[in-house]
């Protein structure tokens, strides 16, 4: 099956439930970072955009700050070509707790598989979705149940001093690369993950993260397959220097 016939099949579940903590100088502690406006629209439309020019027209919504707002701006979907269903926590449920939250309200179909993504994730790369479920779709036929994105490195967030062995700095880095891979966080989820999603979360010791009790046992399980993207085409929009790069990404590459 090519990628763009699975589409078809396949939930984008955009999890949008933070406050923007370090973006409140642009918030106000009103409008939900999702909203804010990216060179002209607001951050959430560059999600939706990515994944429906590949075919996805099926979406869930899970929300916590601001819900109300972002629900009305979505609306049933229409403007964008996609069929919107929400799942509004009343509480902070974590990213594990707000998918069984999902799954128990029927938001989330239990029947067919799913991808995980955020709206504060600005992918640069146009053929992201096609390629992402490509390699799913490899994964699938080594056994795995789901695929978890990564970049191939990461900036370490302070400067690095190393000593000889008298104390004296034989060397300094401010913010090195790490040639090691990070988590983005996105990830293709099949069926079978919600039962263990169901087994795992307990919503009464909320909030709950997903990497703290389901992934392991997705590793334990040899069923996590990967999806390595440059670090360079990934921006997460937490604080204003992100902000400003992403200005600066969108306004250079074709949105």
């Amino acid at each position: 099956m090519r990628p763009e016939d699975a589409a078809k099949n396949i939930q984008v579940v955009v999890i949008a439930g933070g406050m923007g903590e370090r973006l409140r100088h642009r918030t106000h502690d009103e409008l939900p970072k999702a909203l804010l406006p990216l060179n002209g629209k607001p951050i959430i439309d560059y999600c939706i955009e990515l994944f429906t020019k590949h075919g996805f027209r099926d979406f869930a919504f899970l929300l916590g700050f601001g819900g109300d707002k972002l629900k009305e701006y979505v609306g049933d979907g229409k403007k964008f070509g996609i069929t919107a269903r929400f799942s509004l926590e009343k509480e902070k449920l974590g990213k594990a707790g707000a998918l069984k939250y999902a799954l128990e309200n029927k938001v989330i179909d239990r029947k067919r598989p799913c991808i995980i993504t955020y709206p504060d994730d600005l992918i640069l790369n146009k053929e992201f979705p096609k390629q992402l479920l490509r390699r799913h779709m490899l994964g699938r036929e080594k056994g795995c149940l789901a695929t978890v994105v990564r970049v191939n490195k990461t900036q370490y967030r302070y400067g690095v001093v190393d000593t000889d062995d008298e104390g004296f700095v034989i060397s300094f880095e401010e913010k090195p690369f790490i040639l090691r891979p990070a988590n983005v966080a996105i990830y293709v989820l099949e069926p079978p993950i919600f039962g263990i999603i169901d087994k795992s979360v307990d919503l009464s010791k909320k909030p709950i993260d997903f990497e703290d009790v389901v992934v392991p046992e997705l590793v334990k399980m040899r069923a996590l397959y990967s999806f390595t993207m440059p670090y360079e085409s990934w921006i997460p929009i937490n604080e204003e220097k992100e902000f400003r790069l992403a200005e600066k990404a969108v306004s250079g590459n074709g949105y």
